[in-house]
This record gives structure tokens, C-alpha cells and sequence, in this order.
């Protein structure tokens, strides 16, 4: 378990399935990773994050002082094969309070620190400024920008 001063970070559980299955229900969310998705794609997102495949590690993000869910991050293997992707979803709910910027910082400083900075990418829609200008505040810049999931996608 991992804490910042606002969160604390775990592996995902079993336990956090009513949680994540909030998260992937959340529209708002999906306007940012392919818009709307139907039920046998939400259930396959929440069953990838409590049993993600090989090489992916998932942790769930709560608030420190309340346990409250306020999302997920994920590591697995990039699209290309080359990288290891950082992927993240927040409730909407927390959009704009640093939470994600916090949770993601950690976990770059100490669980990805063994893999090196080169190793690690993350991709985002380029529609998502929010998204693009923190993984550039955490130190990642940007290296391409492509189409993917039929819309432009800038890769950091």
C-alpha cells in the first residue's frame, strides 16, 4: 500500500468491484476512453482490473480520510509492445481536486522508479487538456500524437 497526503493507494480486490463498476458507469468518464460503453464491456473493464492479465498490476485510489473510491490506475504492456502503459480513471466527481495528479505521482515515484522513465508511457485523448497538462506536470512530454479508438490520441 502506498499513501499520499490525501490517498491511499492498494492493489485492487474482489472487493472493489461495486466501485470500479461506478467508475465504468460513470459517462462522464467514458466521453475521455471511447465514449459509452455497454454492459459486456463494463463488466469485462471491471473484471481486467480485479484480475488483470499478465505483466498488469491494478490499485484502487481512496481518500485517505474517508475511504471513499475516487479511482483507478493500471500498468500494463503498451499496444506497441514496447512500453509499459499507465493508464488511469477517475470518478468525475474528482475532477480538478489534484487527486489523480497526487495518485499517479506516487506510484510513478516508487513502483515505476525500478522500470525507468523510458519504459513508461501513458496515452490520452488530445481532447483531454486536464489529462495532457498533468501527465506534463509529472514529467512526461509528449512523443506522438495518432489516431486510435477513432480519435486523436497524444501519447506521452
Amino acid at each position: 500500500m502506498f499513501e499520499t497526503d490525501r490517498c491511499c493507494i492498494r492493489k485492487t480486490t474482489y472487493r472493489d468491484i461495486p466501485d470500479i463498476w461506478a467508475l465504468y458507469s460513470d459517462a462522464r468518464v467514458w466521453d475521455y476512453l471511447g465514449g459509452k460503453r455497454g454492459l459486456v464491456r463494463r463488466v469485462q473493464g471491471v473484471l481486467s482490473r480485479v484480475f488483470p492479465g499478465k505483466n498488469c498490476l491494478c490499485w484502487t485510489v481512496r481518500s485517505k480520510d474517508t475511504n471513499d473510491f475516487l479511482g483507478d490506475i493500471s500498468l500494463a504492456p503498451h499496444h506497441d509492445g514496447l512500453y509499459m502503459k499507465i493508464s488511469y480513471e477517475f470518478l468525475s466527481a474528482t475532477w480538478g481536486m489534484g487527486y489523480a495528479s497526487e495518485a499517479v505521482g506516487e506510484l510513478i515515484g516508487h513502483v515505476f522508479e525500478g522500470l525507468g522513465d523510458e519504459r513508461i508511457i501513458a496515452e490520452t485523448q488530445a481532447a483531454n487538456a486536464a489529462s495532457c497538462t498533468m501527465l506534463r506536470r509529472l514529467g512526461f512530454y509528449e512523443m506522438q500524437r495518432l489516431i486510435r479508438f477513432e480519435t486523436e490520441q497524444d501519447t506521452f
